[in-house]
């Protein structure tokens, strides 16, 4: 059984999936649990600087807890659709950073997500992919999107087909992750860069965040691009960090993001 706990460390938010000896299995409750965590972070910004999704043990997540679940009168689609859904898209509409700290395992539910987090730190030893195949499932949670993005149609059908796994370090060299450093190194790499984050001009954050994903959602065109940068360019100058930033710049400081 897997509990969901959120921590809120000054202007660092954690929502941690504690339940080792599941492998941090999720059930419809811990997916209603997350949507709620976040939630409250999304309640307390813009005191929150960045949110931090983590497992305790050896995985992230192995995904859905199908220990008890009945397939001939389990529906997938409301499973989905009523409970998985609603906790990527709160994720994703967070107006601040989201990490990922990924050891171990992160498959179905699981990658989800990870992937509807902003930034995915790996392990170099952890384990992505499609493991469905084996139990006659597709592959859920946002991942054929993802994987035809990074990885492209044969690299996608072969994970699909094989249920083999890319390493953490295979899956920062595809795109599929941020960044992937040594196992014993990931809490500290990411304690470091979330430090780094939580210093940062949130205002720009929120707007990178926003424009971001609408450049992933919509691909627009080249021209669409630069006249829509200029615009957010010139609504960045008009913030307190922007000029922070710039005096901090020609003064030959560190800036101070307040």
């Amino acid at each position: 059984m897997t509990e969901i706990r959120l921590n809120v460390r000054g202007p660092l938010a954690e929502i941690v999936l504690d339940g080792p000896d599941s492998r941090n299995a999720l059930t419809a409750d811990n997916l209603g649990e997350i949507a709620a965590a976040v939630g409250k972070v999304a309640e307390t910004t813009p005191g929150m600087r960045a949110l931090l999704l983590r497992g305790e043990g050896k995985v992230f997540s192995s995904g859905r807890d199908i220990s008890a679940v009945d397939v001939a009168t389990d529906d997938a689609y409301a499973f989905l659709e009523e409970s998985f859904t609603p906790v990527f898209r709160a994720i994703r509409r967070l107006p601040i950073p989201v990490v990922a700290q990924v050891q171990g395992a992160a498959l179905g539910l699981g990658f989800g997500i990870a992937a509807a987090a902003d930034i995915i730190y790996a392990a170099d030893d952890a384990k992505f992919g499609s493991p469905f195949a084996a139990i006659g499932a597709m592959l859920d949670s946002g991942a054929h999107h993802v994987f035809l993005d990074r990885v492209g149609y044969h690299r996608t059908m072969d994970l699909i087909v094989t249920g083999d796994f890319m390493t953490g370090a295979e899956a920062a060299a595809t795109g599929i992750v941020s960044r992937a450093v040594p196992a014993a190194e990931l809490s500290d790499f990411v304690a470091e860069k979330l430090q780094r984050i939580v210093a940062g001009p949130a205002e720009a954050y929120a707007m990178e965040k926003s424009f971001v994903q609408k450049l992933v959602d919509d691909r627009p065109r080249i021209a669409e691009v630069l006249e829509a940068e200029a615009k957010l360019q010139e609504a960045a100058r008009q913030t307190p960090d922007y000029v922070e930033g710039f005096r901090a710049f020609q003064e030959r400081r560190t800036p101070n993001f307040g």
